[in-house]
């Protein structure tokens, strides 16, 4: 079971992934490196202030255009989590894949949720607990199968899981 518990970061807009991390990082996959450049150009203190168990809120596309694994490198070495509106086949692919949890988001959901706000978000379960404003809200989930690979930790986590599982 997936639960974080920090603060919101929000943004209203489109979130591409060259904004996420710039393309001057696009050959280092050091994840210690890559975390410090997360939104370096659009809220620089967010790679500095941001804990494991904070949420990043996106109100537009999230990870849309160039096709980069470094975002999400970046936010799994960082602990955070994954709201927003839309995400579309590469970056849903990708989220999964590095073990980012995530849901997909309505307008109402993403409207009552302000920059550092705390929340306590249920993946598994879908619930959303905005604890600044006493607020909770029900999201769809992921399938059973794509939050097991999310639970273990991303795609290498979980085909090591299951090798381990039948080889024992």
């Amino acid at each position: 079971m997936t639960t974080l518990h920090g603060r919101s970061w929000k943004f209203d807009k489109d979130l591409s992934s060259d904004q996420l991390i710039s393309a001057n990082h696009v050959f280092e996959f050091d994840a210690r490196m890559l975390r410090h450049h997360l939104l370096a150009e659009v809220k620089p203190e967010l790679a500095k202030e941001a804990k494991p168990g904070d949420v990043i809120v996106s109100g537009g596309e999230f990870a849309h255009g160039s096709i980069h694994s470094h975002p999400f490198i970046a936010m799994k070495a960082l602990g955070l989590g994954l709201l927003t509106s839309t995400l579309s086949r590469a970056p849903f692919r990708l989220a999964i894949f590095f073990g980012i949890p995530f849901l997909i988001v309505d307008k109402v959901i993403l409207e009552a949720i302000h920059d550092q706000h705390t929340l306590s978000v249920d993946f598994t379960k879908g619930v959303i607990v905005n604890e600044t404003t006493h607020s909770t809200f029900q999201a769809e989930t992921l399938s059973p199968f794509l939050q097991n690979i999310v639970d273990a930790g991303g795609g290498l986590e979980y085909a090591r899981l299951k090798l381990n599982q039948s080889q024992g």
